[in-house]
């Protein structure tokens, strides 16, 4: 079981209510209501629209996390993790030779970030 959650649901929800906030305006413009209702549903419209459009710049469709830990923690870790997983992928390594275990084979080195 992970503890990562794709945030797609929050995407199709804020269509949902962007669907129904656009439609809301069609019926408050054939109805006798104050301009300030109006203008409400098209602030709602509005922000929702720019929301979805802020989501849907991310390369990648973002993620919510269920784990223990603050938000500062929880970024501190990946971006600890993801600094270590660059290293490894450009071939940086701690600079230290790769030990025999008790059965002749050689360990991997591992980092001491």
């Amino acid at each position: 079981m992970t503890n990562f959650l794709p945030a797609g649901i929050i995407l199709d929800q804020l269509e949902d209510i962007l669907q129904y906030t656009l439609e809301l305006e069609q019926k408050l413009e054939q109805q006798v209501v104050s301009a300030e209702t109006k203008q409400i549903a098209s602030s709602i419209a509005g922000t929702v629209r720019d929301l979805l459009g802020f989501l849907q710049k991310f390369p990648c469709q973002p993620l919510v996390y269920t784990g223990s830990g603050t938000t500062e923690e929880v970024i501190a870790r990946l971006e600890w993790l993801l600094a270590l997983y660059s290293m490894e992928d450009s071939g940086i390594t701690s600079g230290r030779k790769p030990r025999k275990n008790r059965r002749g084979k050689q360990k991997q080195a591992v980092s001491s970030s």
